[in-house]
């Protein structure tokens, strides 16, 4: 029966209470005490009180157990023990729940950086599909500017050709046609006012205009360039982006105002004239008329 009580006092003893009792043995203070261990007095005081910092890792506690036992000449098993016996259970349940409280932080952190990337993603994919749509709308909206102009201009040359067949003027190419002596008496000046009313009135004039109003622009791209072309009208005959070996001709009337986003990858001939353009620097945006003003 004794035994029994004796064991179980023993098993409920602190570990701060065998090291202060080996102390106050040993006539010590708790100074001279955390002299020797070369420890501050409030680690010595709050082992003897069997009070830890939370902060305090258990590896930490146990070595300074059992440097105090080995100081105090008792069982350093005993002391740690009595540890264990008081604190290992509350350890334990203090590592789990640090390790549920990281687990939970890595995986807010793994979240987040999922979305950053989603959201990146998202972010390309929108640049991507504007980019496609502008070139292939600009590409569609600028077949659709040059197609009118083209077919504008073969029937205005169509129109004026057929006006130009009429009677008085076949009447006064067969006159032209005839190179005899009369016909240089009737053209003399002495005799103008004998020429019928009707052939002296025609004249080659809007001949010239329709041949002079109607140019034509031939573009060759090296590589892929951003354009801008209006002719002296104010028609925009071409815009967009052209790709590398795209050969572009367009008619408008002289002269065209040309911005080209690149101009050192561009040839450009007005008339099957070649255009000068090596004035202009690689990589930066060119405004200018064809033909260009000296």
């Amino acid at each position: 029966m004794t035994t029994e009580s004796t064991s179980t006092e023993v098993q409920q003893v602190r570990a701060g209470e065998l090291l202060r009792l080996a102390r106050e043995r040993k006539q010590w203070s708790v100074k001279e005490a955390a002299s020797q261990l070369n420890l501050k007095l409030s680690l010595i005081e709050s082992m003897e009180r069997d009070q830890y910092d939370a902060n305090l890792l258990p590896t930490f506690i146990r070595g300074y157990l059992r440097s105090y036992a080995r100081l105090l000449k008792i069982s350093e098993q005993d002391v740690l023990s009595a540890y264990e016996r008081h604190h290992g259970g509350q350890q334990a349940e203090t590592r789990a729940m640090h390790s549920f409280s990281n687990r939970t932080e890595k995986e807010a952190t793994e979240n987040r950086f999922m979305l950053l990337t989603y959201l990146v993603g998202a972010v390309l994919i929108g640049l991507l599909l504007l980019w496609w749509w502008q070139t292939h709308w600009l590409s569609d909206e600028v077949t659709a500017n040059t197609s009118p102009v083209s077919t504008a201009a073969q029937l205005s040359e169509l129109t004026f050709s057929e006006a130009d067949t009429g009677p008085e003027q076949v009447e006064y190419q067969e006159s032209m046609l005839d190179t005899g002596p009369e016909d240089d008496e009737v053209f003399a000046p002495e005799s103008s006012s004998e020429v019928p009313a009707e052939v002296s009135v025609i004249s080659t004039q809007p001949v010239a205009e329709t041949v002079l109003s109607s140019n034509q622009l031939t573009m060759r791209f090296a590589d892929d360039c951003w354009i801008d072309v209006v002719d002296d009208n104010g028609s925009r005959v071409a815009f967009g982006t052209k790709r590398a070996g795209y050969l572009m001709q367009v008619q408008g009337k002289a002269p065209f105002t040309v911005t080209l986003g690149n101009p050192t990858v561009v040839e450009i001939e007005l008339d099957h004239e070649p255009v000068d353009l090596s004035g202009f620097a690689s990589g930066r945006v060119a405004k200018f008329s064809v033909p260009i003003q000296e």
